[in-house]
Parts: structure tokens; sequence; C-alpha cells
């Protein structure tokens, strides 16, 4: 169903790869089990997680992709990016209170909040710098007199 690549994060030539199987219903239980396979230094390892039904074995895979690789988060860099991140966010466990769970998702759109206000900011003062310097206003360097102020 999908699959992610990584290459060592030291130049090497060797490669891994996490693959997550189509959800499958189970006909003696009605319940969905959803194979994980992670292949890296020339092994492959499968793993199943069971869900309820389809979706929550999906979301089941997924955090578990994500448990995997981070294990090997220092040495692994997704194809195509550079900073390190391996493409898998964060969750939280479905057992944790439903106060709880809300406390957490107001702190973080909070900092993405934060975040985003700070990054438009910046992006609204590099639009007026651009838009003064197209309009041939330049700010004066230091020591010297703007035209016509002599």
């Amino acid at each position: 169903m999908a699959e992610r690549r990584f290459e060592s994060a030291g130049g090497s030539r060797q490669r891994a790869a996490i693959r997550v199987r189509v959800p499958a219903r189970d006909s003696r239980t009605g319940n969905y089990k959803c194979s994980v396979e992670w292949v890296h230094s020339g092994e492959k390892e499968l793993f199943e997680l069971w869900g309820i039904d389809s979706m929550q074995a999906l979301q089941l895979a997924i955090r578990a992709a994500g448990g995997l690789v981070k294990g090997d988060e220092g040495d692994l860099r997704w194809v195509g990016s550079d900073d390190g991140y391996l493409g898998f966010p964060r969750t939280y466990p479905e057992f944790l209170p439903k106060a709880l769970l809300r406390k957490l998702e107001r702190m973080i759109d909070r900092e993405i909040a934060a975040h985003t206000r700070k990054s438009e900011a910046g992006h609204k003062r590099r639009q007026r710098k651009q838009q003064q310097t197209r309009a041939g206003w330049r700010k004066p360097r230091p020591g010297t007199m703007p035209p016509g102020a002599r």
C-alpha cells in the first residue's frame, strides 16, 4: 500500500525501507490486521498490527512504522530530506484521558499559531523591504547624508 525509503546518513550506499500493507479483515474475528515490513541492514522484519476496523489497524501500523525507524534516526535520512526528519509525526497513546488529549492539542495549536505568526511577520518584513527597494528608497549607509539633506 505504501513505502518510505531511506538512505544512510553517513554517505554509504546502505538503504532501508518501511512498507505498510493494505489492512485485511480476519473472517474469524471480524477485526483487521495491517502488516508493516521493516527492511534494513540486509534483514526483513514483519509485524502485524490489529484493529477493530481497518482505519485503526492502519493508524496503528503507521505509528509502529514511525517507532521502528525512530531507533535508527541518527543513521538514516528520508530520501529527499536533508534535515534529518524521517517523515513520521509524533502520535499519542489512545488510552490517555480525553481531557489530557484535549490539553495537549491546545498546547500544540498554541505553538503552531505562535510559529505561524512569527513566520508571517518575517514574510511581511521581507515584502516591505523588497517594495521599498523597488520604489527606489534605500536606507542611507551609516555616516552618509541622504540626498537633499545638505
